[in-house]
This record gives C-alpha cells, structure tokens and sequence, in this order.
C-alpha cells in the first residue's frame, strides 16, 4: 500500500469523511474501466462503481492496511458486478431487454504510426470484450491492472489454478481471434 493512501485510510478511519474522496480520484477511473468491461453497459457500470465505493467506504474498518488499497476494492466491485450481471440475466430472461453492446476503449490519434498502434489496441479489447466472463476478468485484472494471480483468485474467491486455466484459456482465445 503507497504510503498516500495508508494515510488517507487512516483518515477517514479517524472520521475525516472527506479523505475518501481522494481515493474516489484516485481509483474511480481505473475501477469503472474494469466493472465496464465486465458487466458491458455503461450506466451499470457507473452504478456498481458508485456501489463499490460506498461499500469500500462502509467496511473501511476490515481493510488491512498492510495489503494494497485497490485490490482490495477490485474484490469488491468484481463480486458486485457478479451480482449485478446475475440480476441482469434474470431480468433479461423474465422482461427480455436487450443487452447493451461492449464499450471498448477509444484512441485518439493523428500520426499514422499511432493510429496503427490504436487500431491494434481497439482490435485486441474487442477481442477481450468477446471472451467468456471469467476469462475476460481475469485479463483485465493480470494485464491491465496488474494483480498478481493469489490477488485476482482472492477478488474472484476461486484458486489461484483457476486463474492461471482462465488466463492460459483467454490467451489461446485471443490468439486464435487475433491471427485471423
């Protein structure tokens, strides 16, 4: 845990509410970008970030301040957009709503080397985007955000193997994806 943010914990542990709100900067657009990608609509990932942070804010007294801060929130939201998408599907099933298509990540660019680099990195979060759940999560999770694999097991409560299958499995994916 950076030093900034153990203070910042300490913070609002000793009832400054306003200290959290600098973790909100901090991580809001790093943890809407990963519920983004896992639930695929916009205005439900804003609602399972506001959530994840409200319920980080709520049980700040069973953080362990020797572990870092945003894994800690990850688990949160990752098990809350679980929820959510549980609730969805039954939603969709019993009302047949459509599911919204998946935002990927936009690139502005001029140069053309740089518009191929962002054309490149909108083909392969497509990609990400069109794996499984658990396998699209788990990349998020390793490359994106660089959780080690006991980390993103303890956010997705699975075995560290799972993880390590669901990532060899999204490799071999997205390889197979991308080579066409």
């Amino acid at each position: 845990m950076s030093d900034g943010d153990r203070a910042i914990v300490q913070a609002v542990r000793r009832g400054d509410r306003e200290a959290f709100g600098e973790l909100v900067q901090t991580y809001q657009g790093r943890l809407f970008g990963l519920v983004l990608m896992m639930v695929r609509e916009r205005a439900g990932a804003e609602e399972v970030t506001q959530d994840a942070f409200v319920r980080a804010y709520t049980h700040l007294d069973q953080y362990d301040e020797r572990r870092p801060f945003y894994p800690w929130l990850a688990t949160i939201a990752v098990r809350l957009a679980q929820n959510w998408l549980h609730q969805r599907a039954r939603t969709v099933r019993r009302e047949g709503t459509p599911l919204d298509s998946a935002a990927e990540p936009s690139a502005e660019a001029s140069a053309p080397r740089a518009i191929l680099a962002a054309e490149r990195t909108h083909t392969l979060w497509r990609a990400v985007a069109a794996l499984s759940s658990g396998e699209r999560t788990a990349v998020i999770l390793y490359y994106r955000d660089r959780l080690a694999v006991q980390q993103i097991a303890r956010a997705l409560g699975v075995t560290a193997g799972t993880i390590k299958t669901l990532l060899f499995r999204a490799r071999r994916h997205l390889r197979e994806e991308l080579s066409q």
